[in-house]
């Protein structure tokens, strides 16, 4: 016997519906941006570009100092791409 407005399907329902966007990397029932784990997997991806973005610093740096530009130029792309994910993680995390 269930309570009323307690139909246990109506709660399988919702213990699956995904809050938010849907997360890059992270799958499962609580994908959303807006859940804990969402939350969790954005802040992971914020913190990976950062120091991925340090990381092609670095290795732009070397690569200019070794004179070699085109390995560098690419480095700086791939580093472009590092703070264009940690914008759209940001804007991720302040909507919900």
């Amino acid at each position: 016997m269930t309570v009323s407005g307690d139909d246990p399907r109506e709660a399988r329902t919702r213990a699956t519906e995904v809050r938010g966007r849907r997360v890059w990397g992270f799958g499962g029932p609580t994908s959303g941006s807006g859940s804990h784990d969402g939350q969790s997997a954005l802040k992971l991806h914020r913190g990976i570009s950062v120091l991925a973005f340090l990381l092609c610093v670095l290795v732009v740096v070397v690569f200019i100092l070794d004179g070699a530009l085109v390995p560098a130029i690419v480095f700086a792309v791939v580093a472009l791409g590092c703070v264009g994910i940690f914008v759209w993680t940001s804007a991720q995390l302040r909507r919900t």
